[in-house]
């Protein structure tokens, strides 16, 4: 990675930082408590247990811009920590606090949740199915109620 990626990667972080500390700030100046009924307080409660939610996801954020920031520094931004290879600069630009290759990833994504038997071909509007027999298979389409053939789980 050049000097200027590098920069231009280090200006989006400070700003990424700079928006994310500027917008929590303004957010406790302006939460106003009021009293209310039973319903306004569930109200409340459910707000503050969101907030504390984006909060959490807000410093992981924050922790991920700074190591990618360290990474900068160090010279190794850009280097997919699993197989050391660069990290495409169109992904970067995706998503700047990428650590893995898009390979690596989808592997890493494959093994995390499970085997994936079926995915949709999104250019074909068909399922495929991965695995033993890689084929695109068509699903049924059907125009009305009366195409739909219907098991009876009761005896008449």
């Amino acid at each position: 990675m050049n000097k200027q990626s590098r920069q231009k990667f280090m200006t989006i972080f400070n700003d990424m930082l700079s928006d994310r500390q500027g917008n929590k700030a303004l957010e406790k100046v302006l939460q106003v408590k009021e009293q209310g009924d039973e319903v306004d307080t569930v109200v409340v409660e459910k707000e503050q247990s969101l907030n504390m939610r984006l909060d959490q996801r807000n410093l992981l954020f924050l922790k991920k811009v700074e190591e990618a920031k360290q990474k900068i520094i160090n010279g190794t931004y850009g280097e997919c920590e699993d197989c050391g290879d660069n990290i495409a600069q169109r992904r970067l630009i995706a998503r700047p606090t990428a650590t893995l290759c898009i390979d690596c990833q989808e592997a890493k994504e494959k093994s995390d949740f499970g085997n994936f038997n079926k995915r949709r071909d999104l250019s074909t509007k068909k399922f495929k199915e991965e695995g033993i027999h890689d084929h695109i298979i068509e699903k049924p389409q059907f125009n009305s109620l009366s195409e739909i053939a219907f098991e009876s789980v009761v005896d008449f």
